[in-house]
């Protein structure tokens, strides 16, 4: 039987459908993160929102001849991509029989049990799953790099998701702080997947917003925040969301997003120079820079002298100590095992799931699948038009943030959101804004000024 939630995004899928602009791209993008809805209620297993509404779209791109042989959708990383794919697919198909017997991390019994766990390799419908995942994954980037009529949506669909996934995990911290419940039971409801859920939330607990866990809500939100970071840094846009977003993540207190954010602040600025030698200071962006960093020390300074102190430093600056961490660091250290074992061919795509999306890829697809996913990310970040730069820097930190804590890299949001970048590159030209280093053509403030006269 559908659920509400299915019943919901088929009836917006089928409704999108007809349409000619991208409001179905759109809702793929919002899709992306329920990773812990179903749209069916099955016995031990699952369909995620995102495939019912990825396969739409895909359909409708395929019947409106956006995705063919020859097909007009030229776009940078593509080629990369479909090589990724082609190796990825034919590693799940070869390599368990290759190296079969290989005790392996089973990605359903999960990390913490892996440690004591490890069943022989060996060919199973994980690999024809995870198989079709990436081959729904690439179709998506494909079907997004086409041109739609009427003006895009876009990227309101993506502030929209922020503002969900933000909102969500503040009223999972509020509501059982006034008595509440929060009801977990609609958006978690895919039983084919282990489950966070906070019963009575309190100054201690850790919440995981529509996702499975909270480091996964943790890395999206990460991303996000980046992005609103770069935005406000470049153009000079307003700081309430990147607030809002470190607001959730400090509640989530996922180490790997917090590191994630702080390493690319802190490349922003070194790649937005304020001086510029021998004479010349950048006013507007001084300004900026000393505004962020004075908000995000309050913030900071604010969060050690409240309750959530002591839960953050256990979270962070402890979480060594923890045996979660432990494990995880044994499961990254086997994955490294077995691309020596393999060769440097690894065990094949959905075989083994360490911590870390290095370590997943190079134990799965080997230094081969590694070297081709990295170039396919990037190179398809670099869609992102010279005025929509902040998306690299959010695509930038979601990839530190899985380098730390995120595995699976054919999940939705990743390639939710590499589509976007596509689809921002296809968007009609518009007026650039002012860029911050260069003359304002509506007034006399070249935007810099002489430190000596």
């Amino acid at each position: 039987m559908p659920t509400v939630i299915g019943l919901i995004f088929f009836a917006a899928s089928a409704r999108f459908f007809f349409l000619k602009d991208d409001k179905l791209f759109a809702l793929v993008i919002f899709s992306a993160i329920f990773a812990s809805s179903s749209v069916v209620d099955l016995n031990g297993a699952g369909i995620e929102p995102y495939y019912l509404v990825a396969t739409a779209f895909i359909l409708q791109s395929i019947v409106r001849g956006r995705i063919r042989i020859g097909a007009s959708n030229s776009f940078r990383g593509k080629r990369w991509m479909i090589s990724f794919a082609i190796i990825g697919i034919l590693s799940a198909v070869t390599l368990p029989f290759i190296f079969a017997g290989i005790p392996v991390y089973d990605p359903h019994l999960g990390i913490d049990d892996g440690l004591f766990i490890r069943p022989p390799l060996q060919f199973t419908h994980t690999n024809l799953t995870h198989s079709l995942f990436l081959l729904v994954d690439v179709l998506v980037v494909l079907a997004a790099s086409q041109t739609f009529r009427g003006r895009s949506v876009s990227k309101k669909a993506y502030t929209f998701t922020f503002y969900f996934l933000a909102g969500t995990v503040m009223l999972q911290f509020l509501l059982p702080l006034i008595g509440i419940e929060f009801p977990y039971s609609i958006l978690q409801n895919h039983a084919g997947v282990s489950l966070s859920t906070v019963e009575a939330g309190d100054l201690s607990s850790r919440y995981p917003g529509t996702f499975l866990e909270p480091s996964g809500a943790g890395q999206v939100l990460g991303c996000f925040t980046a992005g609103f970071l770069a935005e406000r840094l470049k153009f000079g846009r307003s700081l309430f969301l990147a607030l809002a977003g470190l607001t959730a993540i400090f509640l989530i207190r996922s180490s790997g997003s917090i590191a994630a954010v702080g390493v690319t602040f802190v490349l922003l600025l070194l790649s937005f120079p304020i001086f510029r030698f021998p004479y010349y200071i950048n006013i507007t962006r001084l300004r900026r820079a000393v505004l962020m960093i004075g908000i995000g020390a309050l913030v900071l300074t604010a969060i050690i002298f409240s309750p959530l102190r002591d839960s953050l430093i256990e979270m962070t600056l402890n979480k060594q100590e923890s045996g979660s961490y432990v494990n995880r660091i044994a499961s990254d250290a086997y994955a490294l095992n077995l691309l020596t074992r393999t060769h440097e061919m690894g065990v094949g795509m959905g075989s083994n799931r360490p911590s870390s999306i290095i370590t997943s890829l190079l134990s799965t697809v080997g230094v081969l699948g590694l070297v081709v996913f990295v170039l396919t990310y990037f190179k398809l970040l670099s869609n992102a038009r010279l005025h929509d730069s902040w998306v690299r820097w959010a695509g930038l930190a979601l990839f530190i943030s899985m380098a730390t804590s995120g595995p699976d890299y054919d999940a939705p949001w990743l390639w939710a959101f590499l589509a976007f970048a596509v689809r921002m590159g296809k968007l009609s030209n518009e007026e650039l804004p002012e860029i911050d280093g260069l003359p304002d053509r509506k007034s006399n403030n070249p935007g810099h000024v002489l430190l000596f006269p």
